[in-house]
């Protein structure tokens, strides 16, 4: 995603399974489990938060958002796949300003304003901006559902070729699939959104947008990547299940 461009569009611990003195096994959910078993082998890697403001007022905003784009009235985000973008900038401070400042889009004249909920720098630190409970408006059809991680950088290989980044990008990817147990197959570049399982948008003018960050070619070789580090955990490294977009 180009923030700069109108419109772009935890987890379970094993600790966790255990509180409540009257659970057992065979009381868990499988999921649960399942969940906790790939957590557990993917170490959270080092985050530094840097929370933007994202108040009541910006809650009902991203609430009226979705009501109007995804029929659900909420500001809520249950994670189910990540998107991956680049800034179209090489300045993190312009970043922070953009997703900061909730400017409406220029089209409708909408809020909240653009933001994801991770940026990762030229230097490969990670930053969190907004809470994985909340949604963030970082990709047209896909707010309702994933988290968006912005990359500083202005294309594909800018971020593909900084050892740095790339490390960097792959552990928290790694970490967020294996916590929320999100498929890599719903691991996806901003290219790639209109064909996503979960893609979905009720305004009509908007269900064919999409940017051309993070190509199909480029996450190919991602997901490849990752699936490598999630080797041994219970995470599906199955493909991705495209649908077809009809743009």
């Amino acid at each position: 995603m180009a923030p700069f461009v109108p419109l772009l569009a935890a987890g379970l611990t094993a600790a966790a399974l255990s509180t409540g003195s009257t659970a057992t096994a065979e009381s868990v959910p499988v999921a649960a489990a399942q969940v906790s078993v790939s957590a557990a082998a993917i170490a959270r890697p080092a985050i530094a938060q840097r929370f933007i403001p994202f108040g009541q007022a910006r809650k009902r905003q991203m609430a009226h958002y979705s009501r109007l784009h995804y029929g659900e009235p909420t500001w809520r985000l249950d994670p189910a796949g990540v998107v991956e973008h680049f800034t179209a900038t090489r300045s993190l401070s312009s970043v922070f300003a953009t997703f900061r400042s909730n400017a409406a889009d220029p089209e409708l004249g909408q809020k909240p304003g653009v933001c994801a909920h991770f940026v990762i720098g030229r230097d490969g630190k990670i930053y969190q901006l907004v809470r994985l409970t909340v949604r963030c408006r970082h990709t047209v059809g896909l707010n309702h559902r994933t988290i968006g991680i912005e990359h500083v950088g202005v294309s594909d290989a800018d971020v593909m070729g900084n050892k740095r980044q790339r490390r960097a990008s792959l552990r928290l990817t790694a970490w967020l699939a294996a916590t929320y147990d999100i498929a890599t197959g719903d691991v996806i570049g901003h290219s790639e959104s209109r064909s996503s399982r979960m893609h979905h948008e009720r305004y009509r003018p908007w269900r064919c947008q999409t940017h051309g960050d993070f190509s199909h070619a480029t996450m190919q070789q991602y997901r490849q990547l990752l699936n490598q580090r999630l080797a041994g955990t219970s995470v599906d490294r199955s493909p991705p299940d495209w649908v077809r977009s009809g743009c």
